[in-house]
């Protein structure tokens, strides 16, 4: 959890893909990374107490939207921007969709383009809560520690994920915290099977080799760190073996001192690839950055009065264990914001 100061472990680039890969073993030996390459990531990471940012996200393909959603299954680009912002205490995202086109599938199994308006998502922990909503809309839902559905709320942060930032959910279980300390970098390189494979004055490359449960199959992940910039992921590539297959990549870049010795890419390009070709580019550009700096009210966040509520907070453990085997939310308290409560609700 996080303490007096924030302790934030870097994850890997496209986690998505890292937490498939299986394998547990600890590196050892000449090839292993070296202590003191460990210890100065983690006083570069342990410098962030606070941040908050606001980036674009904009993706783009060489097909149309409707051919990529045979293909893949994607149904839209991402043409968005997104508010993250935390400190020892609060968390919030903010991710703003633009109008945009979405790919939708007929009975026949046809896609054809529709327009789906601009809309938000928030969602913020605070003082032991988390609140989350769609704007607009007056509906809402609230969480407590005693059940809380997300395994990180910053790490659905694209921007957060792809250039390797993470930081402890307050409301995280022991267990999602057990497996966060697993997949993120540096405490991951002295539970798995990392190399150190070359290293300079200014950057170093790592990378480690799994399985993908789903499929048997081989992956491997390269990343290049820089020295320069602060211990900041400055690539990462993920390859199929043995045939060292490019499936995705994610390249920082315009890296910039946003405070004493912190240093952050405000440019971000993940590919994702398919038989060797490009199928999807998204560009996340950083248009502000605060560090170290107080963040309460960019973290803080209330439902508008008349928003109707479910909240799963105040639930007991017999009433949880329940929603987990049911998902009956008959047991969840519902009040609208602005009503007085009644002796039931409080």
């Amino acid at each position: 959890m996080l303490q007096n100061h924030i302790r934030i472990p870097l994850v890997f680039c496209c986690a998505c893909s890292l937490l498939l890969l299986s394998g547990q073993r600890t590196a050892r030996g000449e090839d292993a990374v070296p202590q003191r390459l460990i210890k100065a990531w983690e006083a570069s990471r342990n410098r962030i107490q606070s941040l908050y940012l606001k980036i674009r996200n904009e993706t783009t393909s060489p097909y149309e939207l409707t051919e990529i959603a045979r293909m893949t299954g994607r149904v839209s680009f991402v043409k968005a921007t997104e508010i993250v912002a935390f400190d020892a205490e609060r968390q919030l995202k903010r991710f703003q969709w633009d109008e945009q086109e979405h790919a939708k599938k007929d009975e026949q199994g046809h896609y054809t383009l529709e327009t789906i308006r601009g809309h938000e998502w928030v969602t913020a922990t605070e003082g032991g809560l988390n609140r989350n909503a769609p704007l607009p809309g007056n509906v809402g839902m609230q969480y407590g520690k005693n059940y809380y559905p997300f395994h990180n709320l910053i790490h659905r942060s694209e921007y957060m994920r792809e250039n390797a930032i993470y930081v402890a959910d307050p409301l995280a279980s022991q267990e999602d915290i057990s497996k966060a300390k697993w997949s993120s970098l540096p405490e991951a390189l002295t539970l798995r099977d990392f190399q150190l494979l070359k290293e300079d004055a200014n950057e170093f490359v790592i990378s480690w080799t799994g399985k993908i449960p789903a499929s048997g199959k081989q992956a491997r992940q390269v990343f290049t760190i820089s020295k320069t910039f602060g211990f900041r992921v400055k690539r990462e590539e993920f390859y199929l073996m043995p045939q060292e297959q490019l499936i995705s990549s994610c390249e920082c870049r315009d890296f910039r001192e946003v405070a004493k010795e912190i240093w952050l890419p405000y440019k971000v390009a993940q590919q994702f690839f398919r038989d060797g070709k490009l199928i999807t580019r998204t560009n996340m550009k950083v248009l502000e950055a605060k560090v170290n700096q107080d963040v309460s009210r960019d973290t803080h966040f209330e439902f508008a009065p008349g928003t109707q509520v479910t909240d799963l907070s105040q639930l007991t453990p017999a009433q949880v264990k329940d929603l987990k085997e049911t998902r009956n939310l008959g047991y969840a308290r519902a009040f609208t914001v602005g009503e007085k409560k009644s002796e039931v609700q409080k």
